[in-house]
C-alpha cells in the first residue's frame, strides 16, 4: 500500500491507521516465527512513520502557535530518530525523511527561546536488559546492546529501585520537556514569522546568524538599567547607551521559494 504522508489531513486518514495496524499484525508474526531480518525491517518501517506523524504534529503546533507541545513533540522525534539511525541504513534514513527530519530538529530547536531547565538526578539500584531481563552488571552483561534492535524490538535498560537525589537547574538538559519558563513571556517572533512563510512541514529553509546595527534613537525605550539590546547580558548604561550606532543579533532566512515583499522587510524587534 502506497500511503501520503506530509499533511495533517494524511496523518487523520483512517487508512493510515489501517496500514500500520497490518504492519504491526506482520511485525508480531515474524517474532513469533523467529525471522529476525523480517521482524527488524518492518520494525524499522512502523518507527519511520510514527517518526513522520510526530513530526507533521509539531508542524501543526508550529502553525497554530502552540509552542510548548510543538518543543515536546521535537523531543520525541529527536529520540525516535537517534534509534532509527542506529538500526537502519543511510539509504533507508533519505527514502524516509528520517535525515530531513533530524536535520530540521536541531533548526527549530534553535529557534525556541528556552534557555532553563530543570534536571531530576536518580540513584538507580540496578538495571536489566528490556530484551532478556538479565541484570546488568559491569562484568555480567548479556548480549543484547542498549540501543539495538532485536527481533523487532528496542532494546532498553530499564532502571529499578530508583532514589530521587537532588534536582538541578541547567541549560543543557537530558529532558529537553523539562522547561522552566512561562512561555507568556517569552520572544517567539522567529518562529512566528517562519511558520507563516512555511506551509508544510517538508519545506526546505536555512538561516543565518547575523548582526545589524541601528541608530540608537531606534532604542529610545530602553532605560540605563535595562539589559543592554546587544544581548551581551550587562546593564544598557554599562555597554550601548552612549553609541550611535548598536549592533544588534540578527537571523536572516533563508527559503528555496519566492516570498511576499512584505516578509522580504527587517523587523526591527524592538
Amino acid at each position: 500500500m502506497k500511503i501520503s504522508l506530509s499533511t495533517l489531513e494524511d496523518v487523520n486518514d483512517p487508512e493510515l491507521q489501517t496500514y500500520l495496524d497490518e504492519l504491526k499484525k506482520r511485525k508480531e508474526q515474524a517474532q513469533v516465527c523467529n525471522n529476525e531480518e523480517v521482524a527488524n525491517a518492518y520494525w524499522r518501517e512502523i518507527e519511520a512513520i510514527e517518526l513522520n506523524i510526530t513530526f507533521i504534529k509539531c508542524f501543526g503546533h508550529l502553525k497554530a502557535k502552540q509552542y510548548r507541545t510543538a518543543w515536546n513533540l521535537l523531543e520525541r522525534c529527536e529520540i525516535n530518530c537517534k534509534f532509527l539511525i542506529e538500526n537502519s541504513t543511510t539509504e533507508f534514513q533519505k527514502k524516509k525523511r528520517v535525515s530531513f527530519i533530524q536535520e530540521f530538529i536541531v533548526k527549530f530547536q534553535s529557534l525556541f527561546p528556552y534557555c532553563v531547565f530543570v534536571s531530576p538526578g536518580f540513584k538507580v539500584g540496578f538495571y536489566t536488559c528490556g530484551i532478556c531481563g538479565h541484570k546488568v552488571r559491569p562484568r555480567s552483561r548479556c548480549k543484547h546492546k542498549k540501543g539495538k534492535v532485536y527481533n523487532g524490538q528496542l532494546c532498553l535498560h530499564e532502571g529499578h529501585e530508583l532514589e530521587p537525589i537532588e534536582i538541578s537547574i541547567v541549560d543543557k538538559p537530558v529532558q529537553k520537556y523539562s522547561v522552566m519558563h512561562d512561555d507568556s513571556t517569552l520572544d517567539f517572533s522567529l518562529l512566528d514569522y517562519l511558520m507563516e512563510v512555511l506551509n508544510c512541514a517538508f519545506e526546505y529553509w536555512d538561516y543565518v546568524k547575523t548582526k545589524m546595527s541601528f541608530p540608537r534613537e531606534r532604542f529610545a525605550t530602553f532605560t540605563s538599567d535595562d539589559l543592554c539590546p546587544c544581548k551581551s547580558g550587562s546593564y544598557f548604561k554599562d555597554c550601548c547607551e552612549s553609541k550611535s550606532e548598536i549592533e544588534i543579533p540578527h537571523i536572516d532566512f533563508i527559503f528555496t521559494k519566492e516570498i511576499p515583499d512584505d516578509k522580504e522587510k527587517i523587523k526591527f524587534p524592538y
